[in-house]
């Protein structure tokens, strides 16, 4: 595995690639919470529960989902289509309708051979502008599949500025407030990708949990700090597996290294900061050979030889950074 260390060093350039909706995230993540304070207004305790139970299955089951990949090869190989000819038989159409137009003697005796003859002009000039428009589109169709023929050919070659704009407008990592708060992208000398991740804090996790009673009313019980320490590590590790993953399914690269950061207290300065928790290198042969939907996220990341400092009494302690 490469160490953040070395990765850092080799990092030929570093972009902001994820950083949305901070506060609106923080707002998501404790939805429970508000929740929590309601569940003796509603009235059905069911809901409060069921509230509940997909919070905490955001926080720690982030990486149980399917994985597909974005085939880039197959885009890339497509053929360029040729733009086509324009199409007049519409106007033509109308144009001999009109020049082969002869008033009848009912339209000659009323005066309407006139009115006739505009409606007949003016179904040429309607004519050809519904075909130029037609054109117009099948040309801008065209255009388009053969700019993403060539968007995939850069993406094969790895060219940074496209990965930046497919992590950005493609991958689903804009839409995981119970991962992120912000993402940072760093590429090796030797075209490897880095994700450097502020993930979420101790804090934001959850100190109540909801049960349903057989009276079918909610129970709210404090969580001990074992148990939030575990959540804690469970959505760290699952946070790290399905950044992995978004960023796999759409970057055409063997495997990727994703480096988890929260907020702790550095030893070094008695101050909270940032620091790094969790480094694990996930390879596409490797996800793709696990049944994620059934996994736990500790032992995954455990199974795949990540760098992780963490027990049940203390929870995360910071790793080596460089």
């Amino acid at each position: 595995m490469v160490t953040t260390g070395q990765i850092f060093r080799g990092a030929g350039r570093t972009m902001r690639a994820i950083d949305r909706e901070a506060k609106r995230s923080q707002a998501r993540r404790v939805a429970y919470e508000r929740a929590a304070q309601k569940v003796a207004l509603l009235e059905e305790a069911e809901d409060a529960f069921h509230q509940y139970e997909v919070m905490i299955g955001q926080l720690v089951g982030a990486h149980r989902i399917p994985f597909f990949a974005v085939d880039w090869d197959a885009r890339a190989q497509a053929v360029h289509l040729d733009f086509p000819e324009p199409q007049t038989e519409k106007e033509s159409a109308a144009r001999r309708r009109y020049e082969s137009y002869r008033p009848n003697w009912f339209e000659r005796t009323f005066g309407l051979a006139k009115t006739a003859n505009a409606k007949l002009e003016a179904a040429i000039l309607t004519s050809a502008d519904e075909e130029a428009s037609a054109h117009a589109a099948e040309c801008d169709a065209v255009r388009t599949a053969n700019a993403d023929i060539e968007f995939a050919k850069r993406m094969v070659a790895l060219d940074r500025d496209a990965i930046v704009s497919t992590v950005n407008n493609i991958s689903g990592l804009g839409d995981l407030p119970f991962c992120l708060e912000a993402l940072d992208l760093f590429f090796t000398s030797d075209d490897e990708v880095v994700a450097r991740v502020d993930g979420l804090d101790v804090e934001d996790m959850p100190t109540q949990s909801i049960t349903l009673l057989q009276s079918g009313k909610a129970s709210i019980r404090a969580l001990s700090q074992a148990r939030i320490l575990e959540l804690h590590q469970a959505n760290i590790c699952s946070s790290a597996l399905r950044i992995g993953m978004e960023l796999l399914r759409v970057i055409p690269i063997a495997s990727v290294e994703v480096v988890m950061e929260t907020d702790m207290l550095d030893p070094a300065t008695g101050h909270i900061e940032s620091l790094p928790v969790l480094s694990v290198k996930i390879a596409r042969q490797a996800i793709q050979s696990l049944s994620l939907e059934r996994t736990e996220a500790p032992a995954v990341v455990q199974r795949l030889g990540a760098e992780m400092v963490w027990n049940s009494r203390r929870g995360f302690q910071p790793i080596a950074d460089g």
